[in-house]
């Protein structure tokens, strides 16, 4: 049996109308009959030090700072240890789209995301290494709700947890996810899309939630399949590295050629201010993000600017 949840006065409007279920013990179930793979969690840090030391804006201040994030998620003292324990595999952002900076702190009691990622099964093409599909909902201590691929293995759904010391929360094999992956069609071209609602939100004075929903296509509902309660503020929330990038495709090569289209599509961000009143879902504009690509092999097939977007290689 399936509980219903009410709505909760803290949480913003769901992005498309639908009833939420609460669906984390089947997600916990699913993830606790998958082996952990310490390769692939190394590799996941790997990669952030790689996005992070390749990005041409940033400021030393928050170089460091984000260096010493990845220290702490991979369980070392500072960033020096990070420095010879992890080496940066060759990639970093394939194409995808980095808030600015006035735009990531645009929020103060929460932050949502809500995006479609196109995920074919596998990503073909000469993908040797690991993939991403991922974003941040802007929040430090939020989560990374993506689709990883690994060469032309089947690809997951994984959850990220930032705020958490033990991260890696869901490891889900898109065998499980019929439910939830459907066909849609974006300038003419067939797609097939995973819907993903990622938050973050006050629900006490200095009392986060962080929250990942999908939706059922099957059953037309919201599912919570994931969720934390920790310790935050606002200062914190909207400081470092962490929660700078929008929907992203994070690469492990250097170059990519003949992939199946990847991308996302209908990207929507909605902030609740300091008087704990959540504005209205809007869609990502390129006023308030940035294009990177790092020159890889991918390029658009087709940009909305900068709220869809698939690429080809």
């Amino acid at each position: 049996m399936t509980a219903t949840l009410e709505k909760e006065v803290t949480a913003p409007p769901p992005p498309l109308d639908g009833d939420v279920a609460d669906r984390r013990n089947k997600f916990r179930k699913l993830t606790a009959e998958t082996p952990r793979d310490p390769s692939a969690e190394r590799a996941f840090l790997a990669s952030k030090l790689a996005v992070l030391q390749s990005h041409p804006k940033l400021s030393a201040a928050t170089r460091y700072q984000g260096k010493q994030t990845l220290a702490e998620a991979a369980g070392l003292a500072d960033s020096a240890q990070l420095a010879a324990a992890v080496a940066p595999p060759p990639g970093g952002v394939g194409y995808g789209m980095f808030y600015t900076n006035s735009f990531r702190t645009r929020f103060a009691r929460g932050t949502a995301f809500y995006y479609e990622i196109v995920c074919p099964h596998q990503p073909g093409g000469n993908v040797a290494d690991y993939l991403y599909l991922t974003a941040t909902n802007r929040a430090q201590k939020g989560v990374e709700a993506f689709v990883s691929y690994h060469a032309q293995d089947i690809a997951r759904f994984k959850v990220f947890d930032w705020a958490r010391s033990d991260h890696w929360q869901t490891d889900i094999p898109f065998a499980n996810l019929t439910s939830y992956l459907r066909s849609t069609s974006s300038h003419g071209w067939g797609l097939q899309t995973l819907l993903v609602w990622n938050q973050s939100f006050e629900i006490a004075p200095n009392r986060w939630r962080n929250e990942v929903l999908l939706h059922n296509r099957a059953a037309n509902r919201w599912d919570l399949v994931y969720r934390f309660d920790y310790q935050s503020s606002t200062a914190e929330q909207t400081s470092g590295w962490v929660g700078s990038w929008g929907p992203i495709v994070e690469t492990f090569q250097n170059s990519y050629t003949n992939t199946r289209w990847l991308g996302f599509l209908n990207t929507m961000l909605v902030g609740r201010d300091a008087a704990g009143n959540w504005g209205q879902w809007a869609l990502l504009r390129a006023a308030d993000s940035t294009v990177r690509n790092d020159g890889h092999g991918f390029s658009p097939l087709f940009l909305d600017p900068n709220y869809s977007f698939v690429v080809k290689s």
